[in-house]
């Protein structure tokens, strides 16, 4: 697929969009679309019955990237930006910065979350080359913290759109 397709996803996958995924079928509840100096990226959170994971789209060299996040808060006894701690795991920092984002959706479901605002991002790689990523939805928010599982974008089935 070209980018171009590939990066009109980020805004079919809305509120109430059916995907399948991990031989599951998931409905996105909420979300988020992010842009920095570089790059436009979005993030849904996707609920299967009682189970919830976080789907992130990214630009990749070949097209649109897809990765599937476990994400939970972390309080500042277990996490350090400043230090790269993750409770006594040390951390490499591979990037760090600041998005504006918008969201939709059920907002209520993360701590921070508004329609509009800014996110602040730390990515990592563990010594064993694991993805590591915080973010942060607002300066009083907890730190997000989550592990990058890739996924090949054909794991990835959109079974219905929500009408605009």
């Amino acid at each position: 697929m070209a980018v171009t397709v590939d990066m009109a996803l980020l805004h079919q996958l809305s509120p109430g969009t059916a995907v399948r995924l991990h031989r599951t079928r998931w409905t996105v509840l909420t979300r988020l679309l992010a842009h920095d100096d570089v790059d436009e990226w979005g993030e849904y959170l996707l609920r299967s019955g009682r189970a919830g994971i976080w789907l992130a789209l990214e630009p990749g060299s070949d097209g649109l990237r897809a990765s599937s996040w476990i994400r939970r808060p972390v309080t500042t006894d277990e996490y350090d930006p400043g230090l790269g701690r993750l409770r006594d795991t040390m951390l490499t920092e591979t990037g760090r910065g600041r998005a504006t984002y918008w969201a939709d959706g059920d907002l209520r479901i993360v701590a921070g979350l508004t329609a509009r605002g800014h996110l602040h991002y730390v990515e990592y790689r563990t010594s064993a080359g694991v993805h590591v990523a915080a973010e942060r939805l607002a300066l009083d928010a907890p730190w997000l913290i989550g592990v990058d599982c890739a996924l090949a974008m054909t794991d990835l089935r959109l079974l219905s759109e929500v009408a605009p």
